[in-house]
């Protein structure tokens, strides 16, 4: 009888465990301002040549945290990009709105250089100018733009939503 209660329970916990939670993209936002700020603060680690050690890394925490809460942007959220990318082409960007200081916008971080260059090829596209930077321990993240125009940034952060992105927002602290 101890066998067949240990082997369900065994069973109820596997199931629980392997479920992936859906992302809340408020979460998300929140994560990736920790995360922001803490870049900000800290910069990534670096290796100490006098003790041969790398210090634990800063962004290790928030970095943790977009994982376990599924911020990051897996290949299988961008299946929908060549649909896409149909349906928009032609693409023009709205220059629409009152202007505002020059901004990009953070896409989101993918997991890897395949799906950077993946996402790369659909903004560039699409007619935005985009470029990748490495996130410690994540993949890369991604940014399109500058913007000069609400409508402008408002329309991108929309299609970065359609195309599979759990939280784009303007980084007000990203020089493009």
């Amino acid at each position: 009888m101890r066998v067949v209660a240990a082997v369900a329970l065994a069973a109820i916990l596997a199931g629980c465990v392997g479920q992936p939670r859906p992302a809340d993209p408020a979460v998300c936002a929140t994560l990736f301002a920790r995360y922001d700020t803490a870049a900000r603060l800290y910069g990534p680690s670096s290796f100490d040549e006098d003790t041969g050690v790398v210090p634990p890394a800063p962004l290790s925490r928030p970095g943790g945290d977009l994982r376990e809460n599924g911020c990051l942007t897996s290949s299988a959220d961008l299946d929908g990009l060549p649909a896409l990318a149909a349906r928009l082409s032609p693409h023009e960007i709205a220059s629409s709105g009152p202007a505002i200081r020059a901004v990009p916008v953070h896409l989101g971080i993918v997991t890897g250089y395949s799906d950077e260059a993946f996402v790369t090829r659909y903004f560039r596209g699409l007619g935005y100018r985009s470029r990748g930077i490495g996130a410690e321990g994540l993949g890369r993240r991604i940014y399109i733009g500058p913007f000069t125009s609400q409508g402008a940034l408002d329309e991108a952060l929309a299609i970065a939503r359609e195309a599979g992105f759990i939280a784009p927002y303007a980084a007000r602290f990203t020089r493009f």
